[in-house]
């Protein structure tokens, strides 16, 4: 198996662990719960897997950007602008995912019996949904598109259309349309992952390099994360 099909599986196994944590988990804690007692409850009662939930999707963040650094490694090799975009995701998104992990479950346990802890809850919730929703998904999707674009040559036009639905998918999200766009955005980073893992780029015209998913077995060269 080559570096960017081995980085595609694993970052597909990861997001799928983070996108059932989502789904099952995390969404208890969430705006999908709109009693706001209820998602307090679920954080002081089950902080352990509020926790664990969140620190799927930092595995998450880490295994996206090992994938588009292989990924860029490997169509790319001159040019690494989309990776930075993608590095610099990771600053608000896992500032995000400290506020949700470290500071919200304390603050809903007080919450309880101070009206000034549910707006404090509220604003912090609101700015760690801008960081990680809007500004890293923002840069992770920008990044989607750079990589799908380029290499549009090398793969099925299936999977470019995957990678680029996934990028506009991100680019429009927002706080109120948070859930339904996740419903179309989880899937379609699992498509684009599987398909890279699965699918063999093509040889380009003319190249002498070897494809993506038939990497020279005799290099001793493969950049990885």
């Amino acid at each position: 198996m080559s570096s960017l099909r081995r980085a595609a599986a694993i970052a597909f196994c990861i997001h799928l662990i983070a996108a059932l944590s989502m789904a099952f988990v995390l969404r208890r804690g969430l705006e999908t719960t709109p009693e706001l007692r209820e998602r307090f409850s679920f954080l002081i009662d089950h902080r352990t897997l509020w926790t664990l939930g969140w620190l799927s999707w930092t595995l998450a963040a880490l295994a996206i950007l090992y994938f588009y650094f292989t990924f860029a490694n490997v169509h790319f090799r001159s040019s690494r602008f989309a990776v930075l975009l993608t590095i610099a995701a990771l600053g608000p998104d896992l500032s995000a995912q400290a506020i949700e992990i470290g500071v919200l479950p304390p603050l809903a346990a007080r919450a309880f019996s101070s009206d000034a802890a549910s707006e404090l809850f509220l604003t912090l919730h609101r700015a760690a949904v801008m960081l990680s929703g809007f500004v890293a998904n923002g840069l992770y999707s920008t990044t989607a598109l750079i990589l799908t674009w380029g290499a549009r040559g090398a793969y099925p036009s299936w999977v470019s259309i995957i990678g680029i639905a996934l990028s506009v998918a991100a680019l429009l999200d927002s706080a109120a349309g948070m859930f339904w766009t996740n419903v179309f955005l989880v899937p379609a980073i699992l498509l684009w992952l599987a398909a890279v893992a699965i699918v063999p780029a093509r040889r380009k015209h003319g190249s002498d390099s070897p494809c993506v998913g038939e990497a020279d077995p005799g290099s001793t060269n493969q950049h990885q994360a």
